[in-house]
């Protein structure tokens, strides 16, 4: 029988929490943040994506911060990796839109930017724990998960130290998150 003192959340999540905030990362319950969601399939905190978007990219319009949040959220492609690239292509390098900025210049090209390098302090850096995310057959629930600028990009898989090979066992539930089997 485990103990209170030697269970998941007391030896992996509440340390792990603890360290993220003494980072810089504010922990937002997960109650809130499924409020901020439209359902359980949307992993992206939106509202809190387009705040960002408007405040790194101030010339940004209505329209084009609908498509910048849809590169994000609807990503067309054939396999969770092809995805994976797209996105982080999306948020490590920028997008181009087209917009007239009032420049005297006409419509053209814009680099819209998601995650601020040159100035970390101007995003918004958030952990969360128990995260429940709706899976094709059943919900999931990621121990821990970061949020910077809304855009989920760290999950954090804690295992009891009790249970025997506790590493095989977060890598095969990571596994499960994306709906793979066996294949690492």
């Amino acid at each position: 029988m485990t103990t209170p003192d030697w269970n998941e959340i007391y030896l992996s999540e509440d340390p792990a929490i603890e360290l993220l905030q003494k980072l810089g990362y504010t922990f937002v319950p997960p109650e809130k943040l499924e409020l901020e969601r439209e359902s359980l399939k949307g992993i992206v905190l939106v509202s809190r994506l387009e705040k960002k978007l408007k405040e790194l990219n101030p010339w940004i319009s209505d329209e084009n911060l609908k498509k910048a949040i849809r590169v994000i959220t609807n990503v067309p492609a054939t396999s969770l990796i092809e995805a994976n690239e797209k996105i982080y292509t999306s948020l490590a390098h920028s997008i181009s839109l087209e917009q007239d900025i009032g420049d005297g210049q006409g419509k053209k090209g814009h680099d819209v930017y998601f995650i601020d390098f040159e100035h970390p302090e101007k995003n918004e850096f958030i952990v969360t724990r128990q995260f429940k995310v709706a899976g094709s057959k059943e919900n999931i629930k990621c121990d821990i998960v970061i949020f910077i600028n809304g855009v989920p990009l760290v999950i954090i898989e804690c295992k009891s130290p009790t249970i025997p090979d506790p590493i095989d066992k977060a890598i095969t539930q990571l596994f499960r998150y994306q709906e793979l089997k066996d294949e690492y």
